[in-house]
């Protein structure tokens, strides 16, 4: 006899699905970057804030991203941040940072599944926007 055992965990399906676990950041008035960890049933292992920048900007780099990661043992990983501003539109830079950590992250095997932009009001997501990650 054959049991499974599932996990408690939230599976990530799109990008929508992460966003409640973020909703909280939406307010801060400061830029945070999140990295949220998951497993290879892409089941979240956890959610961290990574850097707190300016009202801005926010400097991330890929080491800061896959201490955490690693330990959890993720198979992948979504990026995300607040636009305390407002605007979801991703600036050169967070496209730049999102490609550099995805070529870390290929280096490591983590994949990098999506990079969502949130206010109070609405996200973006990289996929859904088809904006290349890599």
């Amino acid at each position: 006899v054959r049991r499974r055992i599932k996990k408690d965990g939230i599976t990530f399906e799109k990008p929508s699905d992460v966003v409640p676990l973020l909703r909280h950041y939406a307010d801060r008035k400061q830029e945070n970057f999140l990295c949220v960890s998951l497993n290879g049933a892409n089941e979240i292992l956890n959610t961290r804030v990574v850097t707190i920048g300016l009202a801005d900007r926010s400097h991330v780099h890929p080491r800061e991203v896959f201490a955490d990661v690693l330990v959890d043992r993720a198979s992948a990983i979504i990026l995300a941040h607040n636009h305390p501003a407002g605007s979801l539109d991703p600036s050169e830079e967070d496209i730049a940072v999102t490609k550099q950590i995805a070529q870390a992250g290929k280096i490591l095997g983590i994949v990098v599944l999506d990079h969502i932009i949130f206010n109070q009001r609405e996200y973006l997501s990289f996929v859904e926007r088809g904006i290349s990650i890599f």
